[in-house]
């Protein structure tokens, strides 16, 4: 059984004129929400073994904010910068997983609406929140189980949607 964490970046700002989407950071509610994610995911386990990250400037700053939160002897997580999920379809989401080796569980963080087709397409649309059915927010993290071996494997409809973590209910 495979576990897989998809992480929307946190809520990032628009304020500073000129600057490129892939260069946006986050905002004041985007950074105050990390250290609550960090503790959500310490509290309910949901720690990977390795994470692939887009790399715009508010994924790195979402995943080093969280990491930054996490207990020193659990906050070693290695973290790849990937530009294909920047942007990216579903496809390009799809080939970093099936590429990945190990069976731990891993952790995608990137960007709507690409991060929610990836939630549906696991979970074929069915799951345990209807919350993830109205609205995938800025730094939700969807947790699906796969009951496969390897992530090439892994095919439509075949996840479980064992957990959907919004920042405002925590």
């Amino acid at each position: 059984m495979l576990r897989l964490y998809i992480l929307r970046h946190a809520k990032s700002s628009w304020s500073l004129p000129g600057r490129s989407d892939f260069d946006r950071t986050l905002n004041r509610r985007g950074r105050s929400d990390l250290p609550k994610l960090a503790a959500a995911m310490v509290r309910r386990d949901y720690l990977p073994a390795a994470i692939y990250c887009s790399s715009a400037a508010r994924t790195r700053e979402t995943i080093a904010g969280i990491l930054a939160n996490l207990p020193a002897e659990r906050s070693d997580i290695p973290v790849r910068h990937v530009d294909e999920l920047y942007s990216g379809s579903l496809e390009n989401y799809l080939r970093v997983l099936a590429a990945h080796q190990s069976p731990q569980p891993l952790m995608i963080v990137g960007h709507n609406p690409t991060c929610e087709m990836l939630a549906f397409w696991l979970t074929g649309g069915a799951g345990g929140s209807s919350m993830m059915h109205i609205k995938y927010p800025t730094g939700a993290i969807a947790v699906v189980d796969i009951p496969v071996d390897r992530w090439s494997e892994i095919d439509k409809g075949t996840g479980t949607l064992v957990d959907f973590v919004r920042p405002r209910d925590l």
